[in-house]
């Protein structure tokens, strides 16, 4: 949901295996208490929403704080460095056009109304930094390679996104794309901007951790207090189908290009760089058209793909060849 890329500090030879642990433990702690916030914040929006009214006027700038952790820290040097490759290109087709066109169909059989369109709008989202990122490490793939393609994704988003919701869409929605273009570019430009200047080092990773799950937080409650719900728990938990059916489809071409002799580490980054969508961004679009049921909507799928996510870490890992810990790097939580 979340995000980048800063060094940590390597550990002496004697303490490497206690180290590489702690910082395993972290990431995780850190992904949980994300999954904590998303529904505590849920759940506050439906019993005390008398406060969302008045916070939805700074939701673009919670978006752009959020953006902000996703630059931060990135060093460009290493990012513009890579080359356009085959997972860079397979992870943006599957993110942006695939996953869309096979399930949204399927999405409609049974939605219908916010909830359909709440899963229309996290399908056409860009990609997740913090979560992408962190599962692929502790997975075992490349994270230059999934910072690389998380840039490209949010770069992209302000095209590619209000051109799919429009597409599958058409006349139900009421915002038009040029409006929602204009408003992301601005979001997105204004975050990398301050993320340039701001100078590397002057935040914390805990800084940057605790106003991402404030902001998330925030953010869900805004979205889930700006109406009244009243949702089939059975299509929500279909809406978390469609969830991991994401990363069954990334799974499987995961899998294609391993049979075809891709490596280990840039399957696993295509993985969860093709999948693991961006919740701020998808709840800051679903807010722009309404109801509390699009952002349930957004939630539940945000939900189940951590679950899912999470559970598929350790045996990844095991999967794969051993990391070095000195190689590994990490950053805030954010999405």
């Amino acid at each position: 949901m979340v995000e980048i890329v800063l060094k940590r500090p390597i550990c002496a030879p004697s303490t490497t295996r206690c180290c590489h642990l702690m910082h395993s433990l972290r990431d995780i702690v850190q992904s949980k208490g994300s999954l904590l916030i998303v529904i505590a914040a849920t759940l506050a929006g439906v019993a005390y929403p008398r406060f969302a009214a008045s916070l939805e006027p700074i939701i673009p700038v919670l978006v752009a704080g959020l953006l902000f952790t996703s630059f931060y820290g990135i060093n460009i040097d290493d990012v513009t460095s890579q080359n356009v490759s085959v997972p860079v290109v397979v992870s943006l087709v599957c993110l942006y056009l695939i996953t869309p066109i096979a399930l949204y169909p399927v999405a409609a059989v049974v939605l219908s109304g916010e909830l359909l369109l709440g899963v229309l709008v996290v399908l056409a989202a860009p990609l997740t930094a913090g979560s992408s990122i962190i599962w692929t490490r502790l997975s075992g793939g490349n994270t230059l390679l999934a910072t690389v393609i998380v840039i490209v994704s949010i770069f992209l988003a302000p095209l590619v996104m209000p051109s799919i919701i429009t597409l599958f869409a058409g006349s139900t929605v009421d915002v038009s794309a040029s409006e929602m273009v204009v408003e992301l570019a601005a979001i997105i430009a204004g975050a990398g901007v301050l993320a340039y200047l701001v100078p590397s080092g002057t935040i914390s990773d805990g800084q940057l951790d605790r106003f991402s799950l404030m902001a998330i937080g925030a953010l869900i409650y805004v979205g889930v207090g700006g109406s009244t719900l009243a949702i089939d728990a059975l299509q929500l938990a279909f809406v978390g189908g469609i969830a991991v059916a994401t990363l069954c489809l990334s799974g499987g071409i995961a899998y294609a290009l391993y049979v075809r002799g891709m490596g280990f580490e840039d399957c696993i980054t295509v993985l969860f760089s093709s999948s693991m969508k961006n919740l701020s961004v998808s709840v800051m679009v679903g807010s722009v058209f309404g109801g509390g049921a699009i952002i349930a909507s957004i939630t539940a799928f945000h939900v189940a793909q951590q679950v899912v996510s999470s559970s598929l870490v350790q045996r990844l890992a095991a999967l794969g060849p051993a990391q070095s810990p000195e190689s590994v790097t990490g950053g805030s939580l954010s999405d």
